[in-house]
């Protein structure tokens, strides 16, 4: 067991920076769902949650665009981290102001993108900034489904599977610790999103079978990132 100390420490030391941030703040965040669940309120990973993103924007303060700049599609993923906070209050007035602040959220989504492209200001803080913004917005919304009584409790640990996919990517002995974000896991996420804010609205019989079958899609498209980082290696190691 001992030898895999340095092992571990190694790889860790071969990552970039953002990449060592991931690690960190998928441990923080899965923490904080300890005490989240233990005190039945979204408080602790939306404090942790934020907090780590500002910490991202900090540490990557000299890199956030291809020229320097934070720049207006950075700009856009902050206003969307902004809009989690309001995600508990909307939901304590009804569903429904709930289910269009989301709307609003997933559609700055998809202009955040566009402006990078448009504007030729992709950049590696952009992508983690996006994603990990969805990836706690998903959580957000797991856990207001849960406390809500809305779905079951297990539903919670559906919007930990990013953060526990972040963590065992780190354990494996592989040098990839990014996964690429494919069109695929950009419609599971869509997806998850949508069925869960559905879940706020219909029957329980109608909607827990259809979060039931989104979060099997969620857990095939993580099974999926990680043998495409996986996969590679063992060959390399067979040939």
């Amino acid at each position: 067991m001992f030898a895999l100390v340095p092992s571990f420490a190694t790889r860790l030391r071969s990552t970039t920076r953002i990449e060592r941030w991931s690690l960190v703040n998928a441990v923080a965040v899965l923490l904080a769902a300890v005490g989240t669940v233990w005190l039945r309120a979204l408080d602790p990973i939306l404090i942790v949650g934020v907090a780590m993103l500002g910490g991202l924007v900090g540490l990557e303060r000299a890199r956030w665009t291809p020229h320097g700049t934070f720049g207006v599609a950075n700009g856009v993923t902050a206003l969307r981290v902004g809009l989690l906070g309001l995600l508990a209050p909307a939901a304590s007035v009804g569903p429904w102001p709930l289910v269009v602040l989301s709307l609003l959220f997933l559609g700055l989504d998809g202009l955040d993108g566009w402006l990078a492209r448009r504007y030729h200001l992709s950049s590696s803080f952009g992508a983690f900034f996006d994603k990990e913004t969805d990836a706690l917005f998903l959580l957000l919304l797991c856990g207001l489904a849960a406390f809500r009584g809305v779905l079951p409790l297990w539903i919670v640990g559906a919007g930990l599977l990013r953060y526990g996919f972040v963590v065992v990517l780190f354990l494996l002995p592989t040098p990839r610790k990014t996964e690429s974000r494919s069109s695929l896991a950009r419609y599971v996420f869509g997806t998850m999103a949508g069925v869960l804010l559905a879940s706020f609205l219909l029957p329980p019989d109608l909607s827990r079978p259809l979060v039931a079958v989104a979060t099997a899609a969620l857990l095939v498209s993580f099974g999926r990132s990680l043998w495409g980082i996986v996969a590679p290696q063992w060959v390399l190691r067979e040939s």
